[in-house]
């Protein structure tokens, strides 16, 4: 008894020591769309690209993020449910984040003086198992609204040099 509690034990620490040297995943914003406009908040669909740089699959039970825009915070929210990301893979995350307008109006200001916005992402990603570690995450950049739907996205793959797939090339 006393050696099969030593072997799971075993197993049990070099589980967690795996997880521990695993590479965190990146996270970017792959969409964001406007659900729902109420006189006070608004509702964002955002979908976030998470890729796993790891030779063995990742779990994680919930994503947090939060924006900020020219420096102020803009919205926050987390994902529902748990993913698993396939080694050497990138998944689309859906969920949805909310803002008030005491938050939107300024930045919507901001935007009208210079058609430019700057910007945060930040958060973390809980991993899935025993230890249910927590990743930080951040990016930030500045996002030039005048130019086409296409050129922006254009730029941000070409900064990222990724797409969301859901498979490694």
């Amino acid at each position: 008894m006393q050696s099969s509690l030593a072997v799971l034990l075993t197993l049990l620490a070099l589980a967690g020591c795996a997880v521990l040297t695993a590479t965190p995943p990146s996270v970017e914003v792959a969409s964001v769309e406007l659900r729902a406009v109420g006189l006070l908040d608004q509702v964002l669909a955002v979908s976030l690209c998470v890729t796993n740089p790891n030779d063995t699959a990742l779990g994680f039970q919930r994503i947090h993020v939060a924006f900020d825009v020219n420096g102020a915070p803009l919205a926050d929210g987390q994902t529902e449910s748990a993913v698993t990301l396939p080694p050497h893979a990138s998944v689309p995350v859906p969920f949805v984040v909310a803002t008030t307008l005491a938050n939107l109006g300024p930045q919507l200001l901001g935007v009208l003086r210079n058609g430019a916005v700057d910007y945060r992402m930040r958060g973390s990603v809980q991993l899935a198992g025993p230890l249910a570690l927590t990743l930080p995450f951040s990016r930030s950049g500045r996002l030039d609204l005048l130019s086409s739907g296409q050129q922006v996205l254009a730029d941000a793959v070409a900064q990222t040099g990724t797409r969301c797939i859901t498979a490694p090339p």
